[in-house]
């Protein structure tokens, strides 16, 4: 039987191999940053910031390294899908108290940068997109075209083409040259508007025909692989 909370035992070996008080800090990291959170709520940012590092430091020790050389890669993208959407969320919430002071306006495009890193690829990088994009409208950001620019990297960076993947998951040439279709279209109004929308909809219709085997067959192979055939032609 093994020890701890769901850990399995490869993961055990793994800490007792580490020092003592970085396995600590690990196990307290999500404390700090419930902490963060509640001060981030009150409007209370010094302390905010201060818990925030600690839970990004945290994770960084676990790992081996230092807080500004944190990247996904470091991360099980299936098992730790949910710690990569809490260290974006960190890194935004970051990057937005920095942003309120001239003198650390550096510090704000780093935990950008993080945050995009940590956005770019992955399941909830179009909410994440969306959380961005809501900030810039209702002008919150004191660098205003910075965080724009984050709004943009991150619909641009992406590699998601969900229902193209869906249907032609093994064909990378195919969705290699779908993403470059994708790149030209985001350099117009409209293009770039289009692209919006086809990530606020098409990964929650393909999780709805991935629970209907029948439904799924049908749109697949008489509606998406013809249209994505005849674009794939056409660039």
């Amino acid at each position: 039987m093994t020890k701890g909370k769901g850990k399995g035992q490869e993961e055990e070996q793994e800490e007792e191999k580490k020092p003592q008080a970085i396995v600590q800090a690990y196990r307290e990291r999500l404390t700090l940053l419930k902490r963060a959170q509640e001060f981030s709520q009150r409007g209370d940012i010094p302390k905010a910031v201060d818990k925030y590092m600690g839970y990004l430091n945290a994770l960084a020790a676990y790992h081996g390294t230092k807080e500004d050389k944190l990247t996904p890669k470091l991360f099980d993208v299936e098992k730790d899908i949910a710690e990569l959407l809490l260290v974006s969320h960190a890194y935004w919430d970051l990057a937005k108290a920095y942003d309120r002071s001239p003198r650390l306006r550096h510090e704000s495009v780093r935990c950008l940068e993080q945050f995009i890193k940590f956005s770019t690829g992955f399941k909830f990088q179009h909410v994440n997109a969306q959380m961005v994009k809501k900030f810039v409208k209702r002008r919150k950001a004191y660098n205003l075209a910075v965080f724009q620019e984050a709004y943009n990297r991150i619909q641009i960076n992406s590699k998601a083409c969900y229902v193209a993947t869906h249907c032609y998951p093994h064909d990378e040439d195919l969705l290699e040259n779908l993403r470059g279709f994708k790149r030209e279209l985001m350099k117009s109004r409209i293009g770039f508007y289009g692209v919006e929308q086809y990530y606020r909809f098409s990964p929650n219709l393909v999780v709805f025909l991935e629970k209907h085997p029948r439904v799924n067959y049908f749109v697949t192979t008489i509606l998406f692989k013809p249209i994505i055939g005849f674009i794939n032609k056409l660039i």
